[in-house]
């Protein structure tokens, strides 16, 4: 929705509109860090994550830092760097599934790299690079979760009874 206005630049019946929506459009985490003075801090989750950045936020949003911003107010999580965080995992939208053989290979690298941080939770913030990572991490025989960062807010937010407030 980001693109709207770029994709439908030279279309004359609906370019304005395009543009309206993608000003409008946001991610969760850029909403939950810079929409109203940062996200609430929940109950502790003693887990050790690994964050992946996944492509369409670091690359073409420039979104790094508020995924992390996320997962630093979720107490005793201890967050440890991936090797290669940057790079794609190969799932690449529908690149993994057009081109099996070089997306599996890269998908392989990725999964080795979260194994190697001793993690318990790879957490990556596409739907997508969660399929390709934990998908991955399952036929590798690892107990590493692929978790979105908003489920562990979530969860330390539950937790901590914040929806019962509501």
């Amino acid at each position: 929705m980001k693109e709207y206005g770029h994709l439908l630049a030279s279309d004359s019946a609906y370019k304005g509109l395009a543009h309206q929506i993608a000003d409008k459009t946001r991610d969760v985490s850029e909403v939950l860090v810079n929409g109203g003075g940062g996200p609430r801090v929940g109950v502790p989750l003693p887990l050790s994550v690994t964050y992946d950045s996944a492509c369409h936020l670091c690359h073409a949003q420039k979104l790094i830092d508020e995924p992390r911003v996320l997962l630093d107010a979720i107490p005793e999580l201890d967050l440890i760097p991936l090797p290669g965080e940057e790079e794609c995992c190969g799932g690449a939208g529908i690149y993994g599934m057009a081109h099996a053989d070089l997306g599996g290979q890269i998908g392989s690298d990725k999964v080795a790299a979260v194994v190697g941080t001793g993690a318990d939770v790879v957490a990556t913030a596409n739907p997508g690079c969660i399929m390709q990572i934990g998908g991955g991490l399952l036929l590798a025989g690892s107990g590493v979760k692929a978790r979105h960062p908003i489920e562990l807010l979530d969860e330390s937010y539950r937790r901590a009874g914040f929806y019962d407030q509501v």
